[in-house]
């Protein structure tokens, strides 16, 4: 059942990203425009405090629409994984001393819970390295003040091949948790919890697609009041390309 549905998330995440590639690549130039001929406008000695008021509301819009559309493509890219051995609780060290402060100013702590005897497995860092930001920052938009987010790493076998062993990494946080009955869309393109104009719907979706073409798994716990802990999976050897997301 959990490979039939893997299955199913990954042809709609094809489906959905092919639409996304095209509908991207023709919004994004005449948004380029908007943008550059709002910026000059702005910089015109001829308009007054409103007028201009009014062009920085189309241009804040206008990039968020850009923002959208960047996330459109990366959810719709098949870029080629440039993978290389790789310390996982270094790569994670490094997400959480460049995510410190912005947990400090929330009032969250940040904590790491390594296993220190991990193997060196292949990844393409920088992507690995953006799933694992994401998740953060979600659990930090989950968090009230003086909760807790705590990263921590392990070994385990595959749901699916109990002789396939893997490292784990888990982000758990203390936050409002998420009500059972969204827990199946979480991976969706485009679902999101979040109010307008503070999310766009497709960074779990995109990290979905980074975890499995590594050929890992990712998977979610939650409590609504208690907090949820999303876990990703990744196989020591006879890792993967083939899971794309688009």
């Amino acid at each position: 059942a959990e490979s039939e549905n893997r299955l199913l998330q990954s042809e709609k995440q094809a489906s959905v990203g092919r639409v996304a590639a095209g509908v991207a690549h023709e919004i994004n130039n005449p948004l380029t425009g908007i943008l550059t001929f709002t910026r000059i406008l702005q910089r015109s000695q001829s308009i007054g405090d409103k007028d201009r008021d009014h062009l920085q509301k189309i241009a804040e819009s206008t990039v968020r629409v850009r923002n959208i559309v960047k996330g459109l493509l990366d959810f719709s890219r098949q870029t080629e994984l440039d993978q290389e051995p790789t310390d996982v609780n270094r790569l994670i060290r490094t997400v959480i001393s460049a995510m410190e402060n912005q947990a400090l100013i929330k009032g969250v702590t940040l904590e790491f819970n390594p296993r220190e005897d991990l193997p060196m497995i292949t990844l393409d860092r920088n992507q690995f390295q953006s799933v694992v930001i994401n998740l953060i920052i979600n659990a930090l938009d989950a968090t009230e003040q003086g909760g807790t987010i705590r990263a921590s790493t392990g070994i385990s076998v595959s749901a699916s091949n109990t002789d396939k062993k893997g490292v784990e990494i888990s982000i758990t946080d203390t936050g409002c948790g998420i009500p059972p009955e969204n827990l199946d869309k979480l991976f969706e393109p485009f679902f999101t919890t979040k109010e307008v104009g503070k999310g766009t719907g497709l960074g779990l979706a995109v990290s979905y697609g980074i975890v499995q073409r590594h050929g890992g798994t990712i998977r979610v716990q939650s409590e609504l009041g208690r907090g949820s802990t999303f876990t990703i999976w990744i196989p020591v050897d006879e890792q993967s390309d083939s899971g794309s997301v688009s």
